[in-house]
């Protein structure tokens, strides 16, 4: 794993997370379902995260190739 790769997964991690509570607060959900909330945002935070770090890197290479 790169050095990039793990900030993408901490932004990923902090924003699904903070998305996940902020839909929990609105709904009013409790306990199970909060965390519930918490842990499927976050996890899918880090996945988008990862999938854009990479389209943008490879996008990166592909204009500095063809120089």
């Amino acid at each position: 794993m790169k050095f990039g790769t793990d900030i993408a997964c901490a932004l990923g991690l902090l924003a699904g997370t903070t998305f996940g509570s902020g839909i929990a607060f609105l709904f009013g959900w409790q306990a199970y379902r909060a965390l519930t909330s918490v842990t499927v945002f976050g996890i899918a935070g880090i996945l988008i995260t990862i999938a854009v770090f990479h389209l943008l890197h490879r996008r990166s290479l592909s204009t500095s190739n063809s120089r």
